[in-house]
């Protein structure tokens, strides 16, 4: 099976477990993130962990992702009902993800998530006390963004990728930025400096190449 057809296999199962008629009348459609779900399934293969496995791995992956993204939602803008379900989405995602790694007793991959899972939220508090040209705050930013796929890379003993999960996420998200400032630039510039040093090394071609934007 090529990468291509584990990415539709992952983006598939994921689609059918959050399915709710209920939950999907009022909010709005979950968006899977296909670079994470690459960058993961690439990651596993250099570090020969078998097919099945490491699909079980990523899909695991992305149900927490898709719980943290739908509470990060709820917003003044939606209506009691839309914040409730919101919550409660994002609560049933996060249940999914136990229930399947329970069922496969996999305790220690449970505890790299649970240690990913505080970070975020440490760093998201602490995120909100920081202006935004505190260079502490692209720190923050990039661990929001990589911790799940840093604690994976522990977890296959492929702590590598998670160096460059640092550094790529977080440069795709602060280029999502409408207004940069002098540090925003400034961080841009040193993210892809790393990355030109990591990239060759450790990525898959095709990886490389979904990559290559945010690289010029």
């Amino acid at each position: 099976m090529d990468m291509q057809q584990q990415m539709e296999q992952v983006r598939t199962r994921i689609q059918r477990a959050i399915a709710h008629p209920y939950v999907d009348r009022y909010i709005q459609p979950r968006i899977i993130d296909e670079d994470r779900i690459s960058f993961a399934l690439s990651m596993l293969r250099s570090a020969q962990v078998e097919a099945n496995i490491a699909l079980d791995y990523v899909f695991a992956m992305m149900l927490i992702q898709l719980a943290l993204d739908t509470h990060d939602e709820v917003d003044e803008q939606q209506t009691v009902q839309q914040k409730q379900l919101t919550v409660l989405a994002g609560d049933l995602y996060s249940g999914l993800y136990y229930e399947f790694l329970a069922q496969r007793h996999d305790i220690s991959l449970i505890r790299r998530f649970a240690e990913a899972i505080k970070e975020i939220n440490i760093q998201k508090i602490r995120l909100q006390q920081l202006s935004p040209d505190d260079p502490e705050r692209f720190h923050c930013i990039a661990v929001i963004e990589s911790a799940l796929l840093r604690q994976l890379a522990k977890h296959v003993h492929a702590d590598e990728w998670g160096e460059l999960a640092y550094y790529l996420f977080s440069l795709k998200h602060v280029q999502r930025e409408e207004a940069k400032s002098k540090a925003t630039v400034d961080y841009i510039d040193h993210c892809k400096r790393k990355l030109q040093d990591l990239l060759p090394f450790h990525v898959h071609k095709e990886v490389k190449e979904q990559f290559s934007h945010l690289l010029a």
